[in-house]
């Protein structure tokens, strides 16, 4: 028997096992990794969401060092989940997928942010993105996907604007009409003599400067959005950009794409179309990894998945970014870094709260069944902090007596289930004890 048949056959015989362990997604057959190396040695691979502390692991959730005498191999893979394109209709939304003003054609949702005064879940973009480069106002809708990918207000609105900060602009079009009367005059008498040449107005400032663009989002449903980014996963704080630093984005155009910051502490000038410019200093610019519509993307590290930067622009050489300490600053929001165990959880409940929304219609339809929610699984009448969905009957009724279409499973889409006798749920509208006088 071959090596690979050897490493083949423990795969086979502890696959079930291994993969019914919390926070295991995936096993296989593949070449050991020893000090982020590869090695020539054939391992069991066991993929992983995350890696978490051993110390945060019970017995029985612990990856074993062999299985059948052959060393195994943890692999970080994240959440597996089917490869949806960017620009459909996500909800939960993650980081990284369509997004955008009413009146804007598309733009990318950044991350998920939390406000430091009331602590609410916030989405995070660019201001031409979500505030339309200054021109809307608090309260305008915001669409998840956007409007060019066929998002439209009411059944596609994800949000609504709460700030942004203002972008100040070296030249604009002009609103002072003694200047466009000027203009006006002047082309008049330009085209009567035959002249070529024609005059325009604008508005001048060439002392404007900026160091962010961005703007905020209040979702219109807190359970609309999900606390990490597509193809990359939890994000988990912030860090300090440095030249030579590897980065990812997850973006609505280019999707998962991968570069180098180059320059640090950049004065560069913006073009926003329709006659706008604008200043912008200290920006960070990495090697190219983005296009039109990756604007408002988190850049991240790509060890560790750190916030770097916001993207807001580019061109086919160079992608810009703000540095994303300045942009919480400016908006007084926060990506808050967590422990594994906790970012491991975040990411259960969400998933969680998603199978929940897919299939609560169908599991309430069943007789006996009078709710569904999300909560910690019990096992032998004790807590567990294994997040699962809770199924609420009015009793346990034995499998044996129950048809198989009646049957609540044990798991959906990877999901444990939970189910819980409450008994007949009534409004408690008055006391049910000892009738009253008047009765």
């Amino acid at each position: 028997m071959s090596e690979f048949e050897q490493v083949y056959q423990a795969k086979t015989i502890h696959y079930s096992a291994l993969l019914h362990r919390r926070n295991v997604v995936g096993v296989g057959v593949g070449y050991k990794e020893h000090a982020g190396r590869v090695t020539d040695e054939l391992s069991v691979v066991v993929l992983v969401r995350n890696k978490i502390p051993r110390a945060a692991l019970s017995d029985k959730d612990m990856i074993p060092q062999k299985v059948g005498g052959v060393r195994t191999d943890v692999v970080e893979v994240g959440e597996i989940r089917p490869l949806n394109a960017h620009t459909q209709r996500w909800r939960p939304a993650p980081g990284g997928v369509s997004l955008g003003h009413y009146q804007v054609t598309a733009g990318t949702l950044g991350c998920v942010v939390r406000d430091r005064a009331s602590g609410r879940r916030m989405i995070l973009s660019n201001n031409h993105v979500l505030a339309n480069s200054n021109d809307a106002l608090p309260g305008d809708p915001i669409l998840q996907p956007g409007a060019a990918d066929g998002g439209e207000v009411g059944r596609d609105t994800i949000g609504y604007l709460e700030r942004f900060i203002p972008i100040r602009y070296i030249t604009e079009p002009a609103t002072c009409n003694l200047a466009l009367a000027y203009a006006s005059l002047g082309n008049w008498l330009a085209q009567r003599l035959g002249a070529r040449h024609r005059l325009q107005a604008f508005q001048s400032n060439p002392i404007a400067v900026n160091r962010v663009d961005a703007a905020l989002a209040l979702p219109r449903q807190d359970n609309d959005l999900l606390e990490q980014n597509l193809e990359i996963g939890a994000i988990d704080g912030v860090a300090a950009a440095e030249l030579g630093m590897e980065v990812i984005k997850s973006g609505r155009t280019t999707g998962l794409t991968n570069g180098t910051i180059t320059i640090l502490e950049a004065s560069i000038r913006v073009n926003y179309g329709l006659d706008r410019a604008a200043v912008f200093e200290g920006q960070i610019v990495s090697t190219p990894m983005s296009q039109g519509g990756d604007s408002g993307s988190l850049i991240v590290t790509r060890q560790g998945h750190r916030a770097v930067g916001l993207l807001f622009a580019g061109s086919g050489q160079a992608t810009i970014f703000n540095p994303i300490q300045a942009v919480l600053d400016a908006l007084k929001v926060d990506i808050p870094q967590r422990s594994p165990r906790q970012i491991n959880q975040q990411i259960a409940v969400e998933k969680a709260q998603a199978v929940k929304q897919a299939y609560e219609h169908a599991l309430l339809a069943r007789p006996n069944v009078v709710g569904v929610g999300v909560g910690l699984r019990r096992r032998g009448g004790k807590r567990t902090d294994e997040v699962g969905l809770v199924v609420m009957v009015e009793r346990k009724v034995p499998k044996s007596l129950l048809r198989a279409e009646d049957l609540i499973p044990a798991e959906i889409d990877g999901v444990p289930v939970d189910v819980r006798e409450v008994g007949q749920v009534e409004a408690q509208e008055r006391f049910r004890g000892s009738p009253l006088a008047d009765d």
